[in-house]
């Protein structure tokens, strides 16, 4: 996957989405429109980043475990200091996974919001409309 290629369309669609105003009503559809697609890459990214978390993860469980079968004393101690640099890959994959997946949540919140306000939008112009 070309996670930069992902990040660069995810940007540009985001910038474009932020640009329209939410007053207006095509605008508003444009921006839900920009956002979902926004959410398509974002989902893309954050399922990989995902299985990038989960092999680095596989890869320290399989290392810990070959320093504590091979170490004939202090057998935990010694399977923790031999993982210490995949703990930190680890803890930086989990890192970017959350970011992801926080940044899918709270943009699908966003899409939610735009398409409530939408409805109500909508609702008061007809209102006007039957009572002009």
């Amino acid at each position: 996957m070309q996670i930069d290629n992902h990040i660069f369309e995810i940007t540009r669609l985001r910038r474009e989405a932020d640009k329209l105003p939410d007053d207006n009503p095509g605008a508003l559809m444009q921006k839900i429109e920009l956002l979902a697609r926004c959410l398509v890459y974002i989902g893309r990214l954050s399922s990989h980043l995902d299985g990038a978390y989960k092999r680095v993860y596989a890869q320290r469980k399989y290392e810990q475990a070959l320093a504590h079968r091979n170490a004939t004393k202090d057998k935990s101690a010694t399977a923790e200091i031999a993982v210490k640099e995949l703990r930190e890959q680890e803890a930086d994959a989990y890192e970017q996974m959350s970011r992801w997946r926080n940044a899918f949540a709270s943009t699908t919140e966003e899409i939610h919001s735009l398409k409530m306000r939408m409805k109500q939008d909508f609702h008061v112009e007809n209102q006007n409309r039957t009572t002009a």
